[in-house]
């Protein structure tokens, strides 16, 4: 994997400031080449793009995940299939070749506490009364392990699932998680040790739903664990509860079943009013396809949604809709332009004093061929 950052961006002015979210744009070209652009958000009110931070690779990367600054991609070296785990504050690339899986990878998460990283590789073995095995490499060993987690089977899985409309893992206390089948997998990466929980949105007939165009996030805020997603319903966002929390409701449900709360829930009238006079293209009537949420701020109340074209910040208790950024798209594709959240870094951040960032998508182009 090649990698070169360019830092010829046109900015005006230099500021440091206290930032709610860091947002990563990875955008591919048609030519395999992908750019990958950093930027920094204050309170859901104005984007930095971090120059210094972005960087673009002329082979073909698949972005799985994120940890405390470390990106975790996929990509081939010498023609092989690897995973690449890169530090964009340093530039360093540590490249890890597959390890032996022999039947169908469910998850791959990057887990980082700052001093070491575990790349971790979860299995459904179906040859062996669909068992969940777990394979993870650690920067510390240098090499592989694997074990099967007691007491946890493998959800049934859908036959065909499209992987770019799946929920990217999130690492949070020291444990990933994944949405699989319908369930959320929680892996403790220190104990080794597993949980499995309902979705909100798990149905009896999920095996179909992942090849709806719905779009789900897994995000942290304040420590905590929120699950987002859209569907014809609006959009919607639960709060992952722990055990002392849920005690309250044990006489309604189990807590191993359903550990969650809804926190919020917009309908797509509320919003599509909002919209119409904030921009007139593609939203003539609600579609779960067109909004992605990215992040959440528990604090500032504040949801990021991806538009075709452009992400903005939605505050759940104004209801008021901003403009962070906007960008250069073909189709509507939002595979070939997807965000996600990163550590932000805003001490290197650039900024032009606009509420609206137009990420130079143009420029970058060139810049990657």
């Amino acid at each position: 994997m090649s990698i070169t950052r360019k830092g010829s961006y046109k900015t005006v002015g230099s500021t440091s400031v206290d930032t709610s979210v860091g947002l990563v744009c990875h955008y591919q070209f048609e030519n395999g080449s992908s750019q990958f652009v950093f930027m920094d958000i204050e309170s859901g009110k104005r984007a930095s793009l971090n120059h210094w931070l972005c960087f673009s690779t002329e082979n073909f990367v698949q972005t799985l995940a994120s940890s405390n600054g470390l990106i975790l991609m996929s990509g081939f070296s010498e023609e092989q299939f690897c995973y690449h785990v890169f530090n964009p504050l340093t530039m360093h690339k540590f490249t890890i070749p597959q390890t032996r899986i022999q039947e169908h990878v469910t998850g791959v998460g990057l887990a980082f506490d700052g001093c070491q990283f575990e790349v971790v590789v979860v299995e459904a073995c179906s040859s062996q009364s669909n068992q969940l095995k777990i394979h993870v490499f650690s920067s510390d060993t240098g090499k592989w392990r694997s074990h099967h987690p007691i007491n946890i089977t493998a959800p049934s899985l859908p036959e065909f699932e499209f992987q770019e409309h799946g929920t990217p893992p999130l690492y949070s206390n020291g444990s990933i998680h994944w949405e699989i089948g319908g369930h959320l997998l929680v892996y403790q990466v220190q104990e080794r040790h597993c949980e499995l929980y309902e979705l909100p949105n798990y149905s009896k007939d999920w095996s179909w739903q992942p090849t709806l165009a719905f779009r789900r996030r897994l995000c942290e805020s304040g420590g905590r664990i929120y699950y987002c997603y859209t569907d014809f319903d609006g959009f919607h966002i639960w709060k992952l509860l722990n055990e002392h929390e849920h005690e309250g409701f044990l006489y309604l449900w189990d807590y191993k079943t359903f550990p969650w709360s809804l926190v919020h829930s917009v309908e797509p009238e509320v919003f599509m009013s909002k919209l119409q006079n904030f921009c007139d293209i593609f939203f003539y009537d609600w579609d779960p396809f067109k909004i992605a949420p990215i992040a959440f701020g528990e604090q500032a109340q504040i949801i990021y949604l991806q538009l075709p074209g452009s992400v903005v910040s939605y505050n759940l208790d104004t209801g008021t809709l901003k403009s962070i950024c906007t960008y250069s798209f073909s189709d509507m594709n939002f595979n070939c332009c997807s965000f996600f959240s990163s550590t932000s870094h805003n001490a290197l951040s650039d900024t032009n004093g606009e509420t609206e960032l137009n990420l130079p998508i143009a420029e970058l182009e060139k810049l990657a061929l």
